[in-house]
């Protein structure tokens, strides 16, 4: 690095366990045989390093052995090494200027940027430090030109697909990982007990996003956790489709809320929904289609335990949904999925019909009952109940300890 700063990460993020993340990593590439393993979704960049490119430009190569490499264009390289620890920061040129008042940083850019720099960079490394075995891919992740610069610069017949590597790697959680999920549920707690409150028969939908966002800016300021991205969906009168819900639209008493959102604490996230009523009021349908979920939940809450499959938990949740007068079919893909440091909030494995996975100590789970209805449906709206838990030795641990009743108030 052309300009390496002191080393000032957060205070949290300073606890993280860099080597038993990574060894948890290389552990799952050797019974792969896979002697590197080069990774671009942030997501799994952010879990080998502890860096999350913002850029999306970022790589990490990790070996089998020995720490990883993160290769970051020097727009983010001074603040991936202040942030990561037991990583190899290396950097390549970037478009943007920055002067750190040597020749080689003012020099003129126009013949040294290299636009597949980071691939080079990672083929140097696998070849100056050969490990041995397969060098694994994300190929649903990388670039058609990534993919092939790199066969390029590589044996022909090295590269096969890593993507099951860092997934099975990230489904059981370091204590560290579980206290960041369980902090993310209890900050996301607190907003939804604090916005709840303001949502009143009479307001503009738009303004339910504004609340979330302020609240949730209220904690950020006093504890600085808050990742940049948040999920943040919800539903209310007739509008059920995600992101989809008309701004202008005025709430009705009535209006059954649908709330789903997922605060990201230093990167890993929570994912909680809860249904109320506006107003206080509801049809008799709502109230059916909402205990008709929350019975099933209550099912599925108790298989939460070591020891049960993945598959068995759905079928138990949908059978005991279809029990009902109102909803004899539903055919949601799953009930709920593990939960981590992922983009996407929903990770490997789900609670799904074809999901063998049995349940481990230390696998954070989402259990989800949704629910959208419209048009001829018996009860319109959008209905959700999920809660995250920590698979314990003998059961579970909730993470969420907010009300989950139709009338919240």
């Amino acid at each position: 690095m052309l300009y390496k700063p002191e080393k000032c990460p957060h205070p949290m993020l300073a606890k993280r366990e860099q080597k038993l993340l990574c060894g948890k990593l290389q552990a799952e590439m050797k019974k792969r045989d896979i002697g590197y393993l080069i990774l671009r979704n942030p997501a799994n960049v952010f879990y080998a390093t502890g860096y999350a490119p913002l850029v999306g430009s970022g790589v990490a190569v990790v070996p089998v052995e020995g720490d990883p490499y993160l290769l970051i264009s020097t727009l983010e390289s001074a603040e991936a090494y202040a942030a990561t620890e037991d990583v190899d920061v290396r950097e390549f040129m970037s478009w943007g200027f920055i002067d750190d008042g040597s020749e080689e940083s003012r020099r003129d850019k126009g013949d040294v940027i290299d636009p597949q720099a980071a691939v080079h960079m990672a083929a140097d490394i696998i070849q100056n430090h050969p490990m041995g075995g397969k060098i694994g891919l994300e190929l649903g992740i990388i670039s058609h030109t990534f993919y092939t610069a790199l066969c390029a610069a590589l044996p022909e017949g090295h590269i096969v697909d890593g993507t099951s590597t860092i997934k099975e790697a990230r489904v059981i959680k370091t204590p560290w990982e579980v206290e960041m999920l369980r902090l993310a549920a209890r900050q996301l707690d607190e907003i939804w007990q604090h916005m709840v409150i303001d949502i009143k028969p009479g307001m503009p939908a738009w303004k339910i996003d504004a609340l979330y966002a302020y609240y949730a800016g209220l904690l950020n300021m006093e504890h600085g956790t808050m990742s940049r991205m948040n999920e943040f969906v919800y539903a209310c009168g007739p509008y059920v489709g995600i992101g989809s819900m008309p701004k202008g639209y005025i709430l009705k008493a009535g209006d059954i809320v649908k709330f789903d959102a997922g605060f990201k604490y230093l990167g890993y996230t929570s994912d909680i929904a809860r249904t109320f009523a506006v107003g206080g009021v509801a049809t008799d349908e709502a109230i059916e289609v909402y205990e008709t979920l929350y019975r099933a939940k209550c099912v599925g809450d108790r298989m939460l335990k070591p020891g049960v499959s993945m598959s068995d938990i759905y079928h138990a949740v949908r059978a005991e949904v279809e029990k009902s007068r109102l909803i004899p079919k539903y055919p949601r893909g799953h009930v709920g999925h593990s939960i981590g440091c992922d983009e996407f909030v929903e990770e490997y494995p789900t609670l799904a019909p074809g999901t063998q996975y049995v349940l481990q100590p230390n696998m954070v789970i989402s259990l989800e009952l949704s629910y959208f209805a419209t048009g001829m449906a018996p009860a319109t709206g959008g209905f959700n109940l999920e809660d995250t838990h920590l698979i314990t030795e003998d059961g579970r641990e909730s993470f969420t300890t907010i009300p989950s009743g139709l009338f919240y108030r």
